[in-house]
């Protein structure tokens, strides 16, 4: 199964998916990422999200959904 999904910076994930002033600070972002709670890169001291990460929704269910469309194209 191969990712399509994009990165995008952590700041601009987070806006997207928490209200402003409830915002998480980047490293605890990166914090999520390295313990697998959410799909992202830390590339030269900046974190990334993927694009179909959404906070709340488990990983196991996002891996079988990505799965489950690519399956069906």
């Amino acid at each position: 199964m191969k990712n399509t999904a994009k990165l995008m910076k952590a700041r601009e994930w987070a806006s997207r998916e928490f209200t402003k002033g409830s915002m998480p600070q980047n490293r605890t972002i990166s914090t999520w990422i390295l313990k697998g709670k959410i799909r992202g890169a830390v590339i030269s001291g900046t974190v990334y999200v993927y694009e179909d990460q959404y906070f709340g929704v488990p990983q196991v269910v996002s891996n079988a959904v990505m799965h489950l469309v690519a399956e069906s194209v």
